[in-house]
C-alpha cells in the first residue's frame, strides 16, 4: 500500500511540475549569420545522391559472400547475405532517388 502511494504520489507531483514552463533563456554563440543562413549558394542535392548511391553498390557488389556451412562453392542467398545486400538494395535506393531529384531539376 505504501508503495502505491508512493508511486502515485510522485507521478502527481511529476506531471504538476511538467506544466510549469522553463526559463526563457537565450545563446549568443556569437557565430557569422551570413554564413549559416547564406541560400544563395546552389547544391545539387541529386547527383551527390547518385553518387553515394553508386559507391554503396560498388561497395555491396564488391564485399565477399558469404557461403553455406563454412564451403566455399556454395553462396547462400541474396537476402541472407546481410550488410552485402543491404549495401547493395539500399544503394540502388538513393541512386534511384537521385535520379529522380536531378531530373526534377533539385
Amino acid at each position: 500500500m505504501k508503495k502505491l502511494v508512493l508511486s502515485l504520489a510522485l507521478a502527481l507531483s511529476t506531471s504538476a511540475f511538467s506544466q510549469v514552463a522553463p526559463p526563457k533563456q537565450t545563446i549568443n554563440l556569437h557565430l557569422n549569420k551570413s554564413n549559416i543562413l547564406d541560400n544563395s549558394r546552389d547544391v545539387r542535392v541529386g547527383p551527390v545522391m547518385v553518387l553515394g548511391g553508386a559507391s554503396f553498390i560498388v561497395a555491396g557488389a564488391l564485399t565477399t559472400p558469404f557461403y553455406v556451412g563454412g564451403s566455399t562453392t556454395e553462396k547462400k542467398p541474396f537476402f541472407q547475405q546481410g550488410g552485402r545486400s543491404a549495401a547493395i538494395i539500399s544503394g540502388c535506393v538513393v541512386l534511384m532517388g537521385g535520379v529522380v531529384i536531378s531530373l526534377n531539376g533539385y
